[in-house]
């Protein structure tokens, strides 16, 4: 095997592939959510666990404790897990003989010359786009599984060569889990009732919100309980008209009208190759409410790529932001690669403000 020129030519060059990117930055960036709640941090040599989720907050779950005492929050296997290095994001995107032989079809249409190049320029621009944006799109995974379970699975998602760390604990105190009076598949559940009593908790510890977060398919069932029908309906219509239709905008008015925060319906979903194949995934879990502070969640630890210091000969590099993009090709076998590599872990530096109530789970 040997990296060979890019069969894009000059198109491929590094210059080049910077320009594709630069021209659609802004069109790339609005297709994550993270960017939205997150910042970059300052660029590591090497990035940890202990770096990412905060040094104090491991100390404090491997405290010791009396021997009489309640066994520690993590066991020792995990506190040496949240001590190791955090695997790289890489995806590799290849175009293989027969893509390059339809391509070549394409170019003996009796077109011209700067349809021939227009040819290359959008397979090649698809290549370096879903490469760019792949890293984007595990870090609103990663971000999304944070906020709504307060953990991160670091094995199927970061690629780290058959080292899989499994899930991830982001170490937010227990209570910041909430429970509901009843559940909410329960017809005589009250989630408005569920809701001020996490505000309510939360105000006691100085803590105040400015969204909640909803997955869609339980905001489409909360709002046909009965007790949320009634209670718009007595805001539009007291005493009467009980079938008033529930909307997102009236129960939203109801919650401002009752100093709550308001609802932000979730509804992102996710690719995940596996073993050839893409499935969807929700990283939002969808049985818990996420309630919000306002502004900016945290940030984005990140370390430089080694192919930053050292690059490859033959290889074509440009940059999305933080994620190194690389563009050659192999002759044994014939493939034409476009490939993405971040080393990131997002830090939710204001957890401690996050809380979660599962709908799913009754309070005792």
């Amino acid at each position: 095997m040997a990296v060979v020129a890019s069969l894009f030519g000059d198109l491929a060059k590094g210059q080049n592939l910077q320009a594709l990117i630069d021209n659609q930055i802004q069109l790339l960036y609005g297709g994550s959510i993270w960017r939205q709640y997150l910042d970059w941090g300052i660029p590591q040599i090497e990035l940890t666990f202990a770096t990412a989720i905060g040094r104090s907050r491991i100390e404090a779950a491997a405290s010791i404790v009396d021997p009489d005492a309640p066994a520690p929050l993590r066991s020792s296997n995990k506190l040496e897990k949240l001590e190791g290095k955090i695997p790289t994001m890489k995806e590799k995107f290849a175009m293989n003989q027969d893509d390059y032989r339809k391509l070549r079809s394409l170019q003996t249409l009796p077109i011209s010359d700067e349809q021939r190049l227009n040819l290359l320029i959008g397979m090649l621009w698809n290549a370096v786009e879903n490469a760019s944006t792949s890293t984007d799109k595990r870090i609103d995974i990663m971000f999304l599984q944070g906020i709504s379970t307060f953990e991160v699975n670091v094995g199927i998602l970061n690629n780290p060569d058959g080292v899989n760390f499994g899930t991830v604990s982001l170490l937010a105190a227990p209570d910041q889990k909430r429970t509901v009076g009843k559940v909410w598949t329960d017809p005589t559940a009250d989630p408005f009732q569920d809701i001020d009593d996490v505000v309510t908790y939360a105000a006691g510890k100085g803590r105040t919100f400015s969204e909640i977060w909803i997955d869609r398919e339980t905001w489409l069932s909360m709002k046909k309980l009965a007790a949320v029908k009634a209670d718009i309906s007595a805001m539009y219509n007291p005493g009467s008209n009980l079938t008033y239709k529930v909307t997102l905008s009236s129960v939203n008015e109801y919650l401002v009208e009752n100093q709550l925060p308001t609802i932000r319906i979730v509804n992102e979903r996710r690719g995940i190759e596996k073993d050839g194949k893409i499935e969807t995934i929700n990283p939002f879990k969808k049985e818990n409410v996420v309630f919000l502070p306002s502004g900016k969640l945290g940030i984005v630890h990140n370390a430089v790529a080694i192919e930053g210091w050292e690059p490859v000969n033959g290889v074509n590099y440009a940059n999305y932001d933080r994620t190194i993009v690389s563009q050659w090709r192999d002759n044994d076998p014939w493939k034409e690669y476009t490939q993405a590599e971040l080393s990131a872990f997002p830090a939710l530096e204001q957890i401690d403000g996050i809380y979660i109530l599962q709908t799913d789970v009754a309070t005792a």
